[in-house]
């Protein structure tokens, strides 16, 4: 019977290069926003159908919350939102 090998230790710290930081993180921006930037095809806006661009991903909590805020205060939040989803 061979011996089980031995579990890593939690509290080290994984070390992965850069390129697959990266390429992981654009993989995951394209399945999560449905967007390519890689140079694949372009997500299009419905009414103009003009191609889209990635201008900013915006990720602190609290500055995620103020943006629907702002459009629910001036008429213009997304459809289906919910605004008791923002307290």
């Amino acid at each position: 019977m061979d011996p089980v090998p031995a579990q890593a230790d939690a509290t080290e710290p994984t070390t992965v290069p850069h390129v697959a930081c990266r390429s992981a993180w654009s993989r995951l921006i394209a399945k999560v926003y449905e967007v390519d930037l890689t140079g694949g095809s372009p997500m299009l806006y419905p009414r103009c159908g003009s191609e889209m661009k990635l201008i900013a991903l915006i990720t602190d909590p609290p500055e995620v919350r103020r943006i629907p805020r702002h459009l629910l205060k001036i008429g213009q939040a997304p459809p289906g939102l919910d605004p008791s989803a923002l307290n």
